[in-house]
Parts: C-alpha cells; sequence; structure tokens
C-alpha cells in the first residue's frame, strides 16, 4: 500500500512513518523542512497547503499528522481540514486524519465538549474549536472516505509503546483500564496504520487510549 503522511517528521508523523515503513508501505514523507524522519521514504518537501491533487494521485492512504502550534491563528486548523477535503473529495483514498481531544465531547451526555470547559487550556481552546469545525465539516462532505482520530486527553511522546489500545466511537472522551484518558504517541500511530489496513471507522470520529498507562 502507498501511504502519504503529511507533518511526516513531526512527533507523532516520524512515528506513523516509521511503523508504516517497517510494515512493508511504501510511504511518501510530505514536510515543509528539516530532515526526512526515515530514509526508506520518498521525501516530498512541500507545506501542507501547498499540496495538489497530484501530489496523492498514487497513494491509497492519506494519513495527517498535521500540527499548528500555538503562535498562528487557530483558524489554520479549519483550513487544514479544507485542505484534505480538496485533496481526496471524490477519489477512493482513505484520509485519516490527526484530531484533538478538545474536540470530544466530555461526556456521554455529549452536551458540552471539551474545549468549552472553564478549566480548558486557554491556548488550546480556538485550536481545538476549528479542528472540532474541520470535522464537521468533514462529515458534511460526500464523495469521501475519512477518519478523524482523537488522542485522549493526556498525549504521552514519552510513554511507551505497548501496541494495545481502545477506541472510542461515541464521540467523547474515553478512559482505559487504569481509569485514565492517556495515549502514547506511538500507541496512536499504530491505531492509524491498523485502521489504514483495515480501511475501517470510514467517516467516523474516534478517540484512542492506550490500554494500560498513567
Amino acid at each position: 500500500m502507498k501511504i502519504t503522511v503529511i507533518g511526516a517528521n513531526g512527533n507523532l508523523g516520524r512515528r506513523v512513518t516509521r511503523q508504516a515503513l517497517d510494515r512493508g508501505h511504501q510511504v511518501v514523507a510530505v514536510m515543509r523542512h528539516g530532515e526526512a524522519p526515515d530514509e526508506r521514504a520518498v521525501v516530498l518537501k512541500k507545506s501542507l497547503f501547498d499540496m495538489t491533487r497530484q501530489d496523492v494521485e498514487d497513494s491509497d492512504v492519506i494519513i495527517s499528522a498535521f500540527g499548528s502550534g500555538f503562535e498562528v491563528d487557530p483558524s489554520v486548523n479549519l483550513d487544514a481540514f479544507r485542505k484534505y477535503i480538496e485533496l481526496a473529495y471524490g477519489s477512493r483514498k482513505h484520509l485519516i486524519a490527526i484530531g484533538g481531544a478538545g474536540s470530544l465531547f466530555t461526556d456521554e451526555t455529549h452536551k458540552a465538549y471539551e474545549y468549552e470547559g472553564k478549566d480548558y487550556p486557554g491556548f488550546l481552546r480556538g485550536v481545538s474549536m476549528n479542528i472540532k469545525l474541520g470535522i464537521d465539516e468533514l462529515s458534511k462532505t460526500e464523495k469521501l472516505n475519512w477518519t478523524a482520530v482523537c488522542p485522549s486527553r493526556s498525549f504521552d511522546p514519552d510513554g511507551a509503546f505497548t501496541g494495545d489500545y481502545l477506541i472510542g466511537t461515541e464521540g467523547e472522551v474515553i478512559y482505559n483500564e487504569e481509569g485514565s484518558s492517556y495515549v502514547t504517541y506511538d500507541d496512536l500511530a499504530k491505531a492509524m496504520l491498523d485502521i489504514a489496513e483495515d480501511n475501517s471507522y470510514q467517516r467516523r470520529k474516534i478517540t484512542v487510549a492506550t490500554r494500560r498507562g498513567k
């Protein structure tokens, strides 16, 4: 399978790229600058917003690990989802995009989103709201196979690769066997690739938690 990984040299993108290559997939690693995450990948030096449909025409799956950071207009996160639609609309490609815990409902009542909570970090609020709006646009777009994958509240770049995770499909925060909303970067990357290989969770927003951990 040929997979295009957007944001391939970021914290999550590096892990997705390496795990995909280890599984025997061909990978096009899209990055705006910096070094390739793995010498086995084909590198495309472009910003997400400079990409064209031609850049992904041979890909079976597009996995986006794009992150805007906190020093730009948070609306760029909504623009990112609009760009995904532009790249994949009307094709058979499976778009798998990283979401955010802030775009999940706080609980099973579905009365409030995480980003609306009074204790939610202010610097994340705009980012999370725009990710939520982007996922809303995905859900309204026909002729598009997509999955939005949201991490848990605690998203740990230093946590171990356990390969054992839970998936929530109801759009709300989930908790693992130790009562924590927690996922490691490596486990989330594995979940994204498992979804790519199975072509599962089509047109769904899901969330992932490492089965055991803090």
